[in-house]
């Protein structure tokens, strides 16, 4: 796996596991984040099999849901404790910044993986091909809401296929 993807694999497992040991530096790990989100956005295509694979398992591994029972207690206890450290030391803005980064890569890798997949690639021309050819009347959208309309196309399209 390429320097640049394996540099985050250290710093995001401290964020999930909320390890105080070393004072995370969110700032800079959230331009990182950033301009790893734009390479993957820019140049998934030309990053290595083992890159992609590497960033779908983080993807996955991310948003996998913590454990249940006494140990999800543990963990929602831990949390509190984290916070309150993030509070005490006037990284809780940091934090966050770094949280959305953390969701803009997420979002980003998985749309690169459904942009691949072949099943995802004919259902978008199919509505792309719909939406061209006019059967598909609905109200006049806002910018901000055209993204959510084609997702809902799409989806709906997928649960088709």
């Amino acid at each position: 796996m390429s320097t640049a993807i394996v540099i985050f694999t250290h710093e995001f497992e401290q964020i999930r596991q909320r390890k105080i040991g070393d004072k995370p530096n969110f700032e800079q790990l959230t331009a990182k984040i950033r301009k790893l989100t734009h390479r993957v956005k820019q140049e998934w295509g030309n990053l290595s099999v083992e890159d992609r694979e590497g960033l779908k398992k983080f993807a996955y591994d991310w948003l996998e849901p913590p454990a249940k029972g006494v140990f999800s207690l543990k963990l929602e206890i831990w949390a509190i404790i984290y916070f309150l450290f993030l509070h005490v030391t006037n990284q809780r803005e940091a934090f966050k910044s770094c949280m959305k980064a953390i969701n803009t890569l997420i979002d980003t890798i998985l749309d690169a993986v459904e942009r691949q997949d072949p099943s995802y690639q004919a259902v978008l021309s199919d509505t792309l091909e719909q939406l061209y050819s006019g059967t598909i009347q609905g109200k006049e959208l806002k910018p901000e809401e055209t993204r959510d309309w084609l997702r809902s196309i799409s989806d709906r399209a997928i649960r088709e296929v």
